[in-house]
Order: structure tokens, then sequence, then C-alpha cells
């Protein structure tokens, strides 16, 4: 019966130590930082090869494509609130739906307040909570 004991302490003690050396590997936390492909605005999918993007550094330098106009700005976050500097453009001029889209995009970019990360897709939403733009990163 003592060798029993001692057989199951044994057990015991070697199951805790392999269960503590285990480590199970966590993947780092998404980032705002990358480039993103914006996928829809306010709810409506983008037109096909707009290539609307939308680029985040981490010197919080914000510029990107709005579909046809490129864009620069400034952003600062902490935690998942988002500000975003006023946004300059250039100046080009594009197809009527281009331009219809850019500016319905820099509306809503001028909205966000709050962005979340999920599985590579960026989430950005106003101050009321409703989402202005979706993101896939590229």
């Amino acid at each position: 019966m003592k060798g029993f004991k001692q057989l199951l302490l044994l057990l015991t003690i070697s199951t805790t130590l392999t269960a503590c050396n285990s480590s199970s590997t966590l993947p780092p936390p998404e980032r705002l930082p990358g480039s993103w492909m914006i996928s829809s605005i306010q709810d409506n999918p983008v037109i096909t090869n707009s290539k609307a993007t939308l680029v985040f550094t981490e010197e919080n330098k914000l510029s990107g494509s709005a579909s046809c106009n490129n864009i620069s700005s400034s952003y600062s976050s902490q935690n998942n609130t988002l500000k975003i500097a006023p946004i300059a453009t250039t100046r080009k001029m594009c197809a009527p739906t281009l331009m219809k889209q850019e500016a319905t995009l820099l509306q809503s970019l001028s909205k966000v307040k709050r962005f979340q990360l999920q599985n590579g897709e960026l989430s950005l939403f106003d101050q009321q909570g409703s989402l202005q733009l979706k993101a896939k990163r590229i």
C-alpha cells in the first residue's frame, strides 16, 4: 500500500509539472498599424477594383486612396478609440460613381471615433456606434 501511495504521489507531481511546463502559444494581439483594403462603406460594398485603402503607420500617420484621390492625415488611438485629424486629398477627377463613393468614404472617415479588430478585419464606428467602414488587412 505504501508503494502505491508513493507511485500515486509521483504520478500527481509529474502530471502537475508537465501541465505547468506546457506553454500554449497565444497569437499576438491584432494591431491597427498596417495596410487595409476597404470592403464596405456604411454597410454598402465598395465598387469592384476601386482600390479604396487605408494605411496606418506606427508613427500615427494615415494615408491611402479614397477611391480616386490619395489621402493624408494623422491619427491617435488609445485602446479602441480613434481620432483622425482633418484629411488632405489630391484633387483628381474620376468617374462619377467613384467620386460619389469617395465622398461617402471621406464623410464616413471623418465620423470615426472607435475601431475594432477581429480576424484580420477592421471595423470603424462613429460616436453612436454605427458602422462606418469595414476593411481587410492586406
